[in-house]
């Protein structure tokens, strides 16, 4: 089958790798020029799900590790703190990651596609991964975004494990990933546009350099609500339909995750691709994930029960328990609650 896929980050890369080795010929479009393409996000995911998926790509997870966490440290409102004991989490060379994936494919860089100019007709699918952007698929009517600030940064002393600060009513949050090397990502996403713990980050640390600084949304609302996933033979896939943990906006693994289960549906597909299959799978893969949307919206109202809204809390922390190793932290009830309430 000919493919082509818009957007070259996670999702686009890591797919059009496994369509090629699965034979079919692939182009990949991206609209950003080769020296201005940069992967987004704090480069921190779990390390046994990165080992599988590059393990079925043909790649060493090993050789792109930077740190290995071992305790996350969280700052909650009213001066409270917990500490979450980290399970495989680590930060990796996102940047070399993708690139190798992407090594001897077709790809168009500054090729911003677009419906009124994309050729559908030389295609079987055209694959929309261009995540917030969304950009050949229909507008979703129920999707939900926060703003955000990211900065890479070198010379960062005195700090070398993961940090966070969650902000009260789950507005948002601030982050900090190590890198290595005095190397760390730090960032904050604030429905309110605050972004506490960024300024106070720069005056604790004056010696930190901003080697780059971005500015983007993080997208919260999950699968459910960023229907629909097809539109003619354009197919959607991670976070352009919503592949995201809404709790963490954290979407690396839930795309690759998404990246799969379109792998899967495409290898017992007979001619044509499945779209009711692919869309039942996605829906059913990441169905809890609006229970945690669910908490999130109403956290962030001022409506939230832990008593009343039990049945929502207790599918999170089910799931999650479950999904303990894709996570790459521990996962407590207790702890959970306690956060919960304390934001």
């Amino acid at each position: 089958m000919h493919f082509a896929i818009a957007g070259a980050g996670v999702a686009g890369s890591y797919l059009g790798s496994m369509l090629q080795r699965r034979g079919h010929e692939v182009e990949i479009f991206e609209a950003s020029k080769k020296e201005h393409h940069w992967p987004v996000c704090a480069w921190g995911a779990s390390r046994h799900m990165l080992e599988k998926f590059s393990q079925q790509a043909g790649l060493d997870f090993a050789s792109y590790i930077f740190h290995v966490g071992h305790r996350l440290r969280m700052e909650l409102p009213d001066d409270k703190e917990e500490y979450l004991d980290l399970k495989g989490l680590v930060t990796y060379d996102k940047q070399r990651w993708e690139n190798d994936l992407l090594k001897g494919a077709k790809v168009t860089y500054g090729s911003r596609v677009k419906r009124e100019t994309l050729q559908f007709e030389k295609y079987d699918y055209v694959i929309d991964c261009t995540g917030l952007h969304r950009t050949l698929l229909p507008r979703a009517e129920d999707d939900f975004m926060i703003p955000a600030y990211e900065y890479l940064l070198e010379n960062v002393l005195s700090i070398d494990e993961f940090y966070v600060i969650g902000y009260k009513g789950a507005k948002g949050y601030f982050w900090y990933f190590p890198l290595g090397d005095g190397r760390g990502y730090m960032g904050a996403g604030d429905i309110q546009k605050k972004y506490y713990g960024v300024t106070e980050f720069f005056e604790e640390h004056p010696e930190a350099k901003i080697v780059k600084k971005i500015g983007r949304p993080i997208r919260l609302a999950p699968p459910k609500r960023m229907e629909p996933f097809y539109d003619g033979n354009v197919i959607g896939v991670g976070e352009s339909i919503g592949c995201v943990f809404p709790m963490l906006g954290e979407g690396i693994i839930p795309s690759l995750i998404c990246c799969d289960i379109f792998l899967d549906v495409l290898g017992k597909s007979s001619g044509k691709f499945d779209f009711r299959q692919y869309r039942k799978k996605v829906l059913d893969r990441f169905n809890y994930y609006d229970d945690v949307y669910r908490i999130v919206r109403l956290k962030m109202d001022g409506k939230l029960s832990t008593i009343r809204h039990v049945n929502l809390m207790m599918s999170m922390y089910r799931h999650m328990k479950k999904e303990e190793k894709r996570f790459g932290f521990e996962i407590s009830l207790e702890k959970m609650t306690r956060l919960v309430n304390a934001l």
